[in-house]
This record gives structure tokens, C-alpha cells and sequence, in this order.
């Protein structure tokens, strides 16, 4: 399940144990774990919404060594259910879009003009979406759990999903469920 989809439910290992001073997991399930929804950013794959991703990937906060969070208006997730397959939905504001792009170049700018001018989806822009079939349910109380991309060169295989990471030749971004209210723009 996965590889070929660049999605993944996994066990998503503690990103820094020694933060967790009272042992408890910090809400993560036993030793700091948790299951989560796992998606492949490849930034040299032939596809402009990964390439857009990996560029927002500099407005993101890095928490640890490697692990970035990013604001909901500058990357979000939505979760999407049709039956057995979980679905996943990134988008941006349309102000980080326009931010962002143009500072990689017009190469950049050509391949994701397709991405800007489709119908905004809840306020956003729709960069990537992937799907897996999966009886996992991502829901909280909160809403969503969040989804983490597992951002690296070339694709990963989930045998070995986080080893790229270990190894120091990935990072990890955490993204939390979409809110446009601080994007913007609604064009």
C-alpha cells in the first residue's frame, strides 16, 4: 500500500526523544509514536505541486533538526473519504502562491499556472492530491491529524520510509489541516 501512490499510514517515529521530559509521549501514543498519514514530496519528479510544496517548504518553522511545521494559510491538508479510499488534498492561499513562486523562477511560474488558475477549493489553491485505500481514520477531536510529508529526492518505498531522514538526506514538514482566514485573498 503506498509506494506507488507516495502515500502511507505509518508509524511516524518521536522526532526528538530527549524533549519529551516526562515520558508521556507527548500525546503521540506509547514512546512518543503516533499513526499518521505519510505523503512523498519528491522535488525532482516531473510534476509542478511538488515542486510548489518543496518551494513553501521555506516558509515553514523548523521545530528540530530537519522537522519543519507550517502555518495552515501557507500549507494545509484536507482529508477526503469515498468509501474505502482516504483521500488527501494540499493546498496554499493564493497569497503564498503568489509569493513564493515567482521567487523560483519563470520556469516555475509556466509549469504551475495550470495550479493558480484552477477553482479555488475552500480559499485555496489545489497543489497535490493523493489517495489510498485505507479503513485508517484521521479524525480527532480537533478535527484532523495532521499529515507529514517526507520530503526527499526520488521516491520513497515504505520498507524503509524514514531511513532517507535517519540518514540525514530528507526532512519532515508537518501540515495541519487547511485555514484560509489568514491567507487573504479569495481570487
Amino acid at each position: 500500500m503506498g509506494d506507488a501512490e507516495q502515500m502511507w499510514v505509518a508509524v511516524v517515529p518521536a522526532f526528538d526523544e530527549d524533549e519529551d521530559e516526562d515520558g508521556d509521549g507527548a500525546g503521540t501514543g506509547e514512546g512518543g509514536e503516533a499513526e499518521l498519514v505519510v505523503i512523498g514530496i519528491d522535488p525532482t519528479a516531473d510534476d509542478p505541486g511538488q515542486w510548489v510544496v518543496n518551494a513553501l517548504m521555506d516558509r515553514g518553522h523548523e521545530a528540530e533538526e530537519c522537522v519543519f511545521y507550517l502555518l495552515p494559510f501557507d500549507l494545509g491538508m484536507r482529508y477526503e473519504r469515498a468509501g474505502d479510499r482516504l483521500g488527501v488534498l494540499l493546498l496554499t492561499s493564493p497569497g503564498a502562491f503568489d509569493e513564493v513562486v515567482p521567487k523560483y523562477g519563470e520556469e516555475l511560474v509556466a509549469a504551475a499556472a495550470h495550479l493558480r488558475a484552477a477553482p479555488l477549493v475552500d480559499g485555496g489553491v489545489p497543489l497535490l492530491r493523493r489517495e489510498i485505500a485505507t479503513g485508517f481514520d484521521p479524525a480527532t477531536e480537533e478535527g484532523g491529524q495532521p499529515v507529514v510529508l517526507l520530503v526527499r529526492e526520488g521516491p520513497a518505498a515504505g520498507a524503509d520510509l524514514f531511513s532517507a531522514f535517519e540518514e540525514g538526506e530528507a526532512a519532515l514538514a508537518v501540515v495541519g489541516p487547511w485555514g484560509s482566514d489568514e491567507g487573504g485573498e479569495d481570487d
